[in-house]
């Protein structure tokens, strides 16, 4: 089989939702009747970028080899498509849309899951709900008691610095334990916006809440930060990773447990290929992985590797991946409800199950 071509379409949310990232659908196209599909997201107005890098840059690095020989096209797209250092950043996304589509292709080419082609298969993914919606903190609280009552054991909300201050995501906490109870897990993201101090004070104030994991407490370059941090955590998991890319700097992240749990992200590390270097690493070190976010890419990870502790769960109330959620056909989640929490069935779909909604795609496509 050999790759013939590469297309990216550019697709937009509507005006008025409160996240308006545009999404890349890539479409490898072979020598035989499969097409591989991939995506990625770029900030508003930025997607025309991604595009001139997917079909300008990559694709001349990946026509005409194998779709299956995906560590070799990644390597290939790495060193040789836009050298000295300049895979890095926007370019690992773009990279990661053209493996995803490659791994599609890889699963359709056999018939099965692309979870099947990671040497493992457990039918049923656990989840932890993400209620990072930016509320008042009752409003936010009343959201998680919904949550809790539909039967989630494991929640995630937001404490992120510009949006809240540290008061107030102290505000957000005590106000959403109060509601769902002690026996549910609460986790707390910042998304990097704090510095260490903060992160240790905040903690010590929290003591009284049973805060389970806080996640990027620093930026993600912080190493010795996210290690002065850990030291001080107390009973609260330290997690992160989720803006991290590559292998070496989850090394640098990992190697001497600077974190409880790896978060890595397919899109941001640039792809399967490259996701599957770091939970190998984690797995080695002892370190489970939690991986954020591309909830329709990561439930094949969790369902065909060893050390996934669970996925990221996006309800349909959360408008973070309204677009992407809508785009595509099918990724309603198969919920199964248990007295231990929310799970999601597997896969059952050949390669990654990327169809797209072609009335939705119809209208939300970027022209020109």
């Amino acid at each position: 089989m050999k790759i013939r071509g590469i297309q990216a379409k550019r697709y937009k949310g509507d005006e008025g939702s409160a996240y308006v990232a545009e999404v890349l659908v890539v479409s490898v196209h072979t020598d035989s009747e499969i097409v591989g599909i991939g995506f990625a997201s770029a900030p508003p107005n930025t997607g025309a970028v991604f595009q001139q890098i997917i079909e300008n840059a990559l694709s001349p690095h990946v026509l005409e080899r194998d779709p299956q020989h995906t560590s070799e096209i990644w390597e290939r797209m790495y060193r040789d498509a836009v050298p000295r250092r300049g895979t890095e950043g926007i370019v690992r996304v773009c990279m990661a849309a053209i493996d995803m589509a490659l791994w599609d292709i890889k699963g359709k080419a056999l018939n099965v899951p692309v979870s099947h082609l990671l040497g493992g298969q457990r039918d049923l993914i656990p989840t932890y709900a993400n209620c990072a919606h930016h509320m008042p903190p009752d409003a936010l609280a009343a959201r998680a008691a919904e949550y809790v009552a539909k039967g989630h054991k494991a929640m995630k909300i937001r404490g992120t610095r510009g949006f809240v201050t540290p008061e107030e995501a102290t505000d957000r906490v005590r106000e959403v334990r109060a509601a769902i109870g002690d026996d549910i897990k609460l986790m707390v993201d910042v998304n990097g916006s704090w510095d260490v101090d903060t992160a240790i004070s905040q903690l010590k104030d929290w003591e009284p809440f049973n805060v389970y994991w806080l996640e990027e407490p620093v930026q993600p370059d912080d190493i010795p930060g996210y290690a002065r941090i850990k030291e001080r955590a107390g009973g609260t998991y330290i997690v992160g990773g989720e803006q991290h890319a590559g292998l070496m700097e989850f090394r640098a992240l990992l190697e001497h447990g600077h974190i409880d749990i790896a978060q890595p992200n397919a899109m941001v590390t640039g792809g399967i290929t490259d996701f599957l270097r770091i939970h190998a690493f984690a797995t080695a070190k002892g370190i489970p992985v939690s991986p954020w976010n591309l909830q329709a890419v990561h439930i094949h990870m969790a369902a065909g590797l060893p050390n996934i502790k669970w996925i990221e769960y996006f309800m349909p109330d959360n408008a973070l991946l309204d677009i992407q959620n809508r785009l595509f056909v099918g990724l309603g989640a198969d919920e199964v409800v248990t007295d231990d929490g929310v799970y999601l069935r597997a896969p059952r779909a050949p390669g990654l199950g990327l169809v797209l909604d072609e009335d939705v795609a119809d209208r939300a496509l970027i022209r020109g």
